[in-house]
């Protein structure tokens, strides 16, 4: 997972982002899931809150963040709901 924050007024560009990624990094360092911020919190030392990031997960009914989670098939970025989030729980869709 990697958290995001959008500039002002931009939107998530998920097939565009896919492709950049994909330039810049080796295909099992591509993020499965993205989580959208409004800002990046940090600690008093100026570290980020990676472990509270990762502890709270990608369940979009516990996060209250934009959550996208990578598709494959449509080469894009596609938010990730319930459903979406229930079928890779089942092990019925894989990322």
């Amino acid at each position: 997972m990697a958290a995001l924050v959008l500039r002002p007024g931009r939107t998530l560009d998920g097939p565009g982002l896919l492709r950049h990624l994909e330039r810049l990094l080796p295909h099992y360092a591509v993020p499965r899931v993205l989580r959208l911020r409004e800002r990046l919190e940090v600690t008093e030392t100026f570290k980020q809150q990676k472990v509270r990031l990762a502890r709270e997960g990608a369940d979009p009914e516990a996060v209250p963040d934009p959550l996208f989670v990578l598709d494959e098939a449509s080469r894009s970025y596609v938010p990730l709901d319930a459903e979406l989030w229930q079928r890779l729980r089942a092990g019925q869709l894989r990322i």
